[in-house]
């Protein structure tokens, strides 16, 4: 590995409430807890994974006072905004027992997932740790909200003395969105990061969830309660765990 290049969310943990910072996470949170409520869904222990630096978590423990706040960078749990109880681990990889009422994977989280295999792990291990009847809730970003940066765009931001260029770039061939961030000291190159997400087509998420242990219980244009489709942005998916006397 090239000394400059950094493991993800080492360099960038810095930065990242910055780079972040027109994200409204109350307002993400509240969306998230009326999805509950309008879908009567029992939300008494709740595990978050991939959650970043827990301003989301933040935010929704508020509302669940029993969560757990997970994600795989160290550096952004030790460095976050959650205060309360947090794991460090991979989310294909959960070292928990089966209690959970809902697990929660939000912003994108699951197009982190690095292969259609992953996603098909994920929904089997999410499953393993939930009661019979929990729910499971992520949002995935589709390919129209990546398509316009085809082309690559670039932005650039000053922080703390040093510059940064975020350079993100979709290729429809492979569906990566990638994302790299450089990071700049007069004018050397210090380090740098580079975050890969798979964007799944639409169908492959319907046609593994349906050979899964989940149902679909709604499937919603994010942000809102009008039906995810093909075409939206990004879709927030409520799956629920069938129980198993009620397989077919």
């Amino acid at each position: 590995m090239p000394p400059l290049l950094k493991k993800n969310y080492t360099a960038l943990a810095g930065f990242y409430n910055q780079l972040m910072k027109k994200i409204d996470y109350a307002l993400w949170a509240n969306y998230l807890f009326e999805i509950t409520q309008k879908y009567k869904i029992n939300s008494g222990s709740v595990l978050e994974i991939g959650g970043g630096n827990g301003k989301l978590a933040k935010a929704l423990s508020r509302k669940f006072p029993n969560y757990i706040l997970s994600d795989k960078s160290l550096m952004f749990l030790l460095d976050g905004n959650y205060k309360k109880e947090k794991i460090c681990c991979d989310m294909v990889s959960l070292p928990f027992k089966p209690h959970f009422d809902m697990v929660i994977a939000a912003f994108d989280t699951v197009n982190y997932l690095s292969s259609k295999k992953g996603f098909s792990k994920l929904l089997r291990d999410v499953s393993r740790l939930i009661k019979d009847d929990g729910v499971f809730m992520f949002d995935v970003s589709l390919e129209k909200n990546s398509l316009p940066h085809a082309k690559a765009h670039t932005k650039n931001y000053d922080y703390r003395s040093q510059k940064i260029e975020h350079v993100s770039a979709y290729n429809p061939e492979t569906m990566i969105h990638q994302n790299t961030f450089t990071f700049y000291r007069d004018n050397k190159v210090m380090e740098k990061e580079i975050h890969k997400q798979k964007i799944f087509p639409f169908s492959f998420l319907l046609e593994q969830i349906d050979k899964s242990d989940f149902y679909i219980v709604d499937c919603l244009e994010a942000f809102g309660f009008r039906k995810g489709k093909e075409t939206s942005k990004r879709v927030q998916f409520i799956l629920k765990k069938e129980k198993a006397y009620a397989k077919i």
